[in-house]
């Protein structure tokens, strides 16, 4: 009887073993943001289901305050969302950012890819976008936008201005976010 419960244990040890193994195989994407309006939130959803249309690829979907290093590091791609502020990203996602590890430049040649929330139209969006591709571009990160040409430097959404004023985000963002996803979601299994 002693033997059945060593050789059961062992072998639910091998099976743990090896479901880690393979795990750590497998690509992932992680998508992060931060978001107070839940806007943004919104935006890394649709960002999500967008990768979620292609097989063979996982993603991790969470604000930045819940993210770890460990993450950040076994990441095959980043996909980054912030709102719009004062034409800038918030501090929380500057400092996400700044928290990344430099020494050796670990994230050399990883995917990388944004999305913003702004209040109204020529508020920043752009502006910050190029922020923070410039700032993965310092990691060595390889940048991809978005499937369509209006969301060349990634997604963006208008929330706060003319017909967008107190509603959920709109379907014709959130498919430019989706699109980035299953874009970004493509290239990563075509690399790996």
């Amino acid at each position: 009887m002693k033997l059945k419960k060593v050789i059961s244990s062992t072998l639910f040890l091998y099976f743990i073993f090896l479901t880690i193994l393979l795990a750590q195989d497998r690509s992932f994407i992680l998508i992060t943001y931060h978001s107070e309006s839940g806007k943004t939130r919104a935006m890394a959803e649709a960002v999500a289901k967008g990768v979620a249309e292609v097989q063979g690829v996982d993603y991790i979907l969470k604000p930045i305050a819940d993210v770890t290093e460990v993450e950040i590091l076994h990441a095959s791609a980043i996909i980054l969302g912030s709102p719009v502020y004062n034409a800038n990203m918030t501090p929380e996602v500057q400092a996400f950012i700044n928290s990344w590890p430099f020494e050796g430049r670990p994230l050399k040649d990883r995917l990388g890819a944004v999305f913003v929330t702004g209040g109204g139209f020529s508020i920043g969006e752009e502006a910050v976008m190029f922020s923070m591709i410039r700032a993965m571009m310092i990691h060595g990160m390889v940048i991809v936008g978005g499937d369509e040409v209006e969301a060349a430097f990634g997604a963006s959404a208008i929330t706060e201005e003319g017909d967008f004023v107190g509603k959920e985000v709109q379907e014709i963002f959130l498919k430019k976010a989706a699109g980035l996803g299953r874009r970004v979601g493509i290239l990563v299994l075509n690399i790996n």
